[in-house]
């Protein structure tokens, strides 16, 4: 179920856009559309419609109800031009009880290089953050250097890599939102000795 934690944050956007947050019926009507258009065109991705069972697809709906009704958190963000038409999107929600996934996220090929995901990153860390998640991260193929870099340059770091069936070779990218956890990876990748705090924790 979609939570908002208090009103959007003023971000910079070109004139002429609004960003909101929105209900998860009224998101859904607005991304699906241009968003299949958008991964089909770019992605060999396939239908698992094509896949699953109708059985299975039943079974996979009730699982999905199921987790929803436990009043799970799941954040909406769209982006509309000054005529009101869909510009952007982006949307995720809790996984687990600790780990918030950012599922899904897109810009109109007309309206990219304008800081517009720049500015629905920024509103959905905003929105997430004081939840107090162990972990926020996202999966994304990993030559998608715009969205690569932009994450990155936030503060979100590599954390695995994934062959999935469905969309092929993917990255992992992980916030942490307490600094020691961060100090802890980059001692855990090699990037960095480990310092005093980090060594009492590890007794070494």
């Amino acid at each position: 179920m979609h939570q908002i934690k208090e009103k959007p944050s003023k971000h910079i956007l070109p004139a002429g856009f609004k960003l909101r947050l929105l209900e998860t019926a009224e998101f859904d009507k607005h991304w699906m559309k241009p968003g299949l258009k958008i991964f089909e065109r770019v992605s060999m991705f396939y239908d698992s419609k094509l896949v699953d069972s109708k059985k299975h697809r039943e079974s996979f709906k009730k699982l999905r109800d199921r987790f929803n009704a436990q009043n799970h958190i799941r954040i909406n963000i769209a982006v509309f031009d000054n005529l009101d038409r869909i510009a952007a999107w982006s949307w995720g929600y809790q996984e687990t009880p600790t780990t918030f996934y950012m599922c899904n996220s897109a810009v109109l090929p007309q309206h990219r290089r304008k800081g517009l995901y720049t500015a629905m990153l920024s509103e959905m860390m905003n929105q997430v953050k004081p939840y107090g998640f162990y972990q926020i991260y996202s999966r994304h193929i990993m030559t998608n250097n715009d969205i690569l870099i932009a994450k990155l340059k936030y503060g979100f770091k590599i954390t695995n890599f994934e062959l999935s069936e469905r969309f092929g070779t993917m990255v992992h990218l992980s916030y942490f939102p307490n600094k020691v956890r961060n100090e802890i990876l980059d001692f855990r990748s090699g990037l960095k000795r480990p310092n005093a705090k980090i060594k009492k924790y590890f007794k070494i």
